[in-house]
């Protein structure tokens, strides 16, 4: 078998400080399960270039293989050979290209340009790569070989923490030398660079971006074409996955998974939103499958000033540890030896050294060694912040340069999951989400335009800005919590919200409740006059008389063999005979076309999940045998 590895953009192309050159295109066309686990068809190009960070680091490229033989343009065409053999021979598609323009025209001065004759498994321009794999394996084969020998941190028998990318056009420290920034922790509303805050410079201006009127804004202000919005192929088109249905499942797979759902998605900004570094997203603490979580757990574990034994305590207050420097913690709470090591804590210090959200939320202890419970231990009896950011909290006492409150005053919720530390970390991010981020702090109302304020809301009591698209969208982002009002979240007249009948509440894509009353749930729009008896209720209307109307109604002389419903995939005759005799399917082999009852769009179904008990089609599609 002639292995091919062909070679894509081999000239560097400088472009805005960004290099990126020598592609291998991975082509996937397969059938997979979307977010709503039904079946989706995905065909993606993935390009797997170099990508060096400055010129100087691509000195490499002049590195030939001794054991390459080398021929002219003209030796290759006095052997008469093709540009197929080229290709066959894994030749890089630029050189193959400028091969042809030569035997086109015979150019003479391409006439000297030099073809290196690859041996497997070396290919490349001059021979310089080659894979650590078996000699007959395409770019499919590296790929999905690399991806699949990932084992999961779960299912490992030892620690073993993958290697990650990380985002190094902007400088970040996290507060230590083990977890470094994720792009997807680039504008995620949270700061996560504890130096200078860059990860959420300049993000405001997202907040006042707005989408065209044949575009969906997602909710991170970004803009995709409206019929890319819940067009029900599950797969998510916003990068932070906000255009699809709220109850959408993430896939858990992404250690192994090299599509675009994965590699190119953020996290939703209202659950699961940290990212574990390769498109999974859980709650924070939680278990990634490559281990990333471990990472912020070491930085956690950063001692600074902390003696030995007063870190060692804390961190297995915690319960995030099973063993710190040799020592099971387990046993420290069996024979009380963890109130031996917290009296080595100073009467006030600070655990973690690094703030436990943003960049400025820090846990203050005092007088630990006198509490009786060590349940209570971990507990901090302050909560400090920077006041000039959270303006509307008021606070205790100062600390060095930091406002600080009691703790006691936060209700800090600590019975959720059964783990204190995560509820209080939970609690804290979901209470101090109302202040305001960094550079939001200097891009205040004189920094910009009148006619840009009008997109903007005021929080009450505060000087934090938000864009009116976070009204009601199930996020409290001001400390009064006047952003989830219902009675203002009309206001945008957005036609991408979901407007209920009886009353003025127009609820957000990232709703994870119905808090319209049954069956209001419906958007109010225009209606395409292919949508009218079509089978699916996708609308819902009053007249004059106060009585409700679908798109459904009155449809029992509509002809249900028509050019809107022909070979759509959808059975709108109940003896099918508008799927009879077409040309095409939508979906493979092995599936079948249905209704999404999730979103009322076109999906395939899997054989297997046909008559299994299931409804997972429209009105029950797939189990004729109950209908």
């Amino acid at each position: 078998m002639n292995c091919q590895l062909i070679l894509y953009d081999t000239d560097v192309i400088v472009d805005e400080n960004i290099l990126e050159f020598n592609c291998l295109y991975y082509r996937i066309n397969t059938e997979k399960l979307a977010y709503q686990e039904l079946s989706n068809i995905i065909d993606e190009m993935i390009p797997y270039c170099l990508r060096p960070m400055n010129i100087s680091k691509i000195l490499f490229r002049n590195f030939t293989n001794t054991n390459s033989q080398n021929l002219t343009f003209e030796e290759l065409r006095v052997s008469n050979v093709s540009t197929q053999e080229l290709l066959a021979w894994s030749t890089p598609i630029d050189l193959v290209e400028k091969y042809q323009v030569y035997l086109n025209d015979i150019d003479l001065s391409l006439s000297n340009e030099l073809f290196y004759n690859c041996t497997q498994p070396w290919f490349g321009l001059q021979c310089q790569y080659s894979f650590e794999f078996s000699e007959d394996m395409t770019i499919t084969d590296v790929v999905e070989n690399e991806f699949n020998i990932k084992t999961s941190y779960l299912e490992s028998t030892s620690i073993l923490i993958q290697q990650l990318p990380c985002y190094t056009h902007i400088k970040c420290d996290r507060g230590g030398t083990f977890l470094c920034l994720d792009w997807r922790e680039v504008c995620n509303g949270r700061i996560d660079c504890i130096d200078e805050g860059l990860d959420e410079a300049f993000c405001f201006d997202m907040e006042l971006n707005q989408c065209e009127e044949n575009e969906y804004r997602c909710h991170n202000g970004l803009c995709i074409p409206e019929e890319f919005w819940e067009n029900g192929f599950g797969d998510a088109d916003c990068l932070d996955r906000s255009d699809e249905f709220a109850d959408v499942l993430y896939p858990n797979s992404c250690f192994q998974d090299p599509t675009f759902r994965c590699e190119e998605h953020s996290c939703r900004t209202n659950w699961h939103d940290f990212p574990c570094g390769d498109g999974q997203c859980v709650q924070k603490f939680d278990e990634c499958h490559n281990g990333r979580h471990l990472l912020l757990i070491q930085s956690i574990a950063n001692q600074g000033y902390l003696s030995d034994k007063c870190l060692i305590a804390m961190m297995c207050l915690t319960e995030l540890i099973k063993e710190i420097r040799g020592i099971v913690c387990e046993t420290l709470f069996m024979n009380y030896s963890v109130y031996e090591l917290i009296k080595h804590c100073d009467p006030i210090f600070q655990f973690p050294i690094i703030p436990v959200h943003s960049n400025h939320i820090r846990f203050l202890y005092e007088n630990i060694s006198l509490k009786s419970a060590s349940s209570l231990l971990i507990i901090p009896d302050y909560v400090c912040y920077d006041e000039q950011l959270c303006d509307c909290i008021k606070s205790t006492f100062f600390y060095e340069n930091l406002t600080c409150i009691n703790s006691s005053e936060l209700y800090l919720t600590t019975s959720i999951s059964g783990h204190i530390w995560i509820d209080m970390i939970l609690s804290i991010e979901s209470y101090f989400r109302s202040c305001i981020n960094y550079h939001m702090f200097f891009n205040k109302m004189n920094n910009y335009a009148n006619q840009t304020l009008v997109l903007l809301y005021q929080c009450d009591n505060s000087s934090k800005l938000i864009s009116k698209h976070r009204i009601f969208d199930e996020n409290i982002d001001c400390c009064m919590s006047d952003d989830e009002n219902d009675k203002l979240s009309c206001q945008l007249n957005s036609k991408h919200r979901i407007k209920c009948i009886n009353e003025s509440k127009c609820l957000s894509s990232l709703h994870t409740h119905d808090d319209c009353p049954f069956t209001e749930n419906q958007l109010e729009k225009k209606i395409s006059f292919s949508k009218i008896c079509d089978g699916s209720d996708e609308f819902i209307f009053k007249d004059l008389n106060g009585k409700i109307y679908t798109d459904e109604s009155q449809c029992n002389y509509w002809p249900c063999n028509n050019m809107y419903s022909q070979c759509d995939g959808f059975w709108t005759c109940p003896n099918g005979k508008d799927e009879e005799n077409c040309t095409q399917t939508p979906c493979q082999s092995e599936t079948y076309p249905c209704i999404s009852p999730y979103n009322y769009s076109l999906i395939c179904l899997s054989s297997q999940r046909v008559n299994d008990g299931i409804d997972d089609c429209l009105g029950a599609m797939d189990e004729l045998r109950s209908c």
